[in-house]
């Protein structure tokens, strides 16, 4: 059966991968927003555009010379450049950073201390203790650059080997990171001085976080949809996320024409897959206060991967709306209840006490595993009929809430 509805998410996802490294700054994120724009604004939607700074990032060579040995490495995101020599010293655990005297070395990390990414240090929303204490350390003793071993996180992205340690454009240390296979082979030549050389320049930049709006029958009551609208560096970010920002893009066109209870926004959060979300921020900024009258949010993020189900997350969604929402799943092949899961921009909803509905791949841990922000994660991973009944299913609540 044609399904014209497939053939525009198809149609939008390609046009949205067309620009890889759509992350903030840089010019694909912003012909990607414009993409929505245009689309949604065509659909009848206003749309109100909220700037805000960021960081572009360039990234060139890095290198580590030791004892005759060259070894290369892979300039950290959003890492400050360098070109230093200095004694390598070697340490695996926070205890023995923080009272060893590590100041002006050029400090590899390993073991316990590299095996799990850390969150930026100004990260607002979720930051572990442990990994303060290591931020707070590693700036106590301002090494001349901090070198980390790292093998898979599958806390994070455990498709990245290795994985970058560090990823934060607050962080002013130089540094890069290597496979931990090569590091454990470089242990021996702590003491011995050693030159580390990093390319990499932070470009300022600007950025926007689009919202857009149609208006419903009872003022002050909104439903709120997400799906992040940037993707990974290097990464064309199919299912991470163009995906879900063709399933906005159709809700909007499922939208024309009907009437109901409730505002609707759309919002291409800007900012997921970078250290900063500031997308995010931006958007609760002008929310403040007013999270009350939002009466269900909805997200989606990595879903439509092909040949996979869909799985609908509840988070304390009220009676009324778990069941119109459970109703939907049991009427619909493809979909099924799975688990809840932490790491989406749901999350902005639940720490604010708003109801919330988020949609991904029934694959989404083998997604993480495999593809998500790698070259690989290319359009031919995502079924658009799939994107299709997500907007078709997202278009049903909206009409079930009233």
């Amino acid at each position: 059966m044609n399904d014209a509805l497939a053939d525009r998410a198809e149609r939008y996802v390609r046009e949205l991968c067309r620009y890889p490294d759509r992350h903030p700054g840089r010019l694909g994120n912003e012909a990607a927003n414009a993409l929505f724009e245009r689309v949604v604004a065509g659909r009848g939607f206003e749309v109100d555009s909220l700037e805000f700074d960021c960081l572009d990032w360039r990234r060139g060579v890095a290198t580590l010379d030791v004892g005759g040995r060259r070894l290369f490495l892979h300039a950290g995101p959003y890492s400050l450049a360098v070109d230093a020599s200095a004694p390598l010293a070697a340490v695996d655990s926070i205890d023995e950073l923080e009272a060893g005297t590590y100041g002006g070395t050029v400090l590899l990390l390993h073991g316990s201390l590299a095996a799990g990414q850390l969150m930026p240090k100004n990260f607002p929303f979720y930051n572990p203790e442990s990994h303060r204490r290591i931020i707070a350390a590693l700036e106590a003793q301002a090494p001349a650059a901090v070198l980390a071993a790292t093998g898979r996180d599958p806390g994070m992205v455990g498709s990245q080997y290795p994985f970058p340690l560090i990823e934060d454009g607050d962080f002013d240390i130089p540094h890069a990171y290597l496979k931990d296979v090569d590091g454990k082979r470089m242990l021996d030549a702590a003491g011995r001085i050693a030159r580390v050389r990093i390319d990499s320049e932070r470009i300022p930049a600007r950025g926007r976080q689009l919202v857009a709006r149609r208006p419903g029958a009872q003022e002050g009551e909104r439903v709120v949809v997400f799906a992040h609208i940037d993707s990974y560096h290097d990464a064309p970010g199919a299912l991470d996320n163009a995906g879900g920002v063709a399933s906005l893009m159709l809700l909007a066109e499922l939208l024309v024409g009907s009437s109901h209870r409730h505002t609707v926004e759309l919002v291409p959060l800007n900012g997921e897959d970078y250290y900063a979300t500031p997308g995010h921020r931006a958007w609760l900024a002008a929310n403040e206060g007013r999270l009350g009258g939002v009466v269900l949010g909805m997200n989606v993020d990595d879903a439509g991967t092909a040949g996979h189900g869909t799985g609908v997350s509840l988070y304390a969604c009220p009676p009324a709306t778990a069941t119109l929402v459970r109703g939907l799943i049991d009427a619909r092949p493809g979909f099924l209840e799975g688990p809840q899961w932490p790491q989406g921009d749901h999350s902005l909803f639940v720490m604010n006490g708003v109801p919330a509905v988020a949609f991904t791949s029934e694959a989404f841990m083998e997604v993480l595993a495999t593809i998500a922000h790698t070259a690989a994660d290319s359009p031919e991973n995502v079924d658009p009929a799939i994107v299709a009944d997500v907007a078709r299913f997202m278009a049903d609540v909206i009409a079930g809430l009233g």
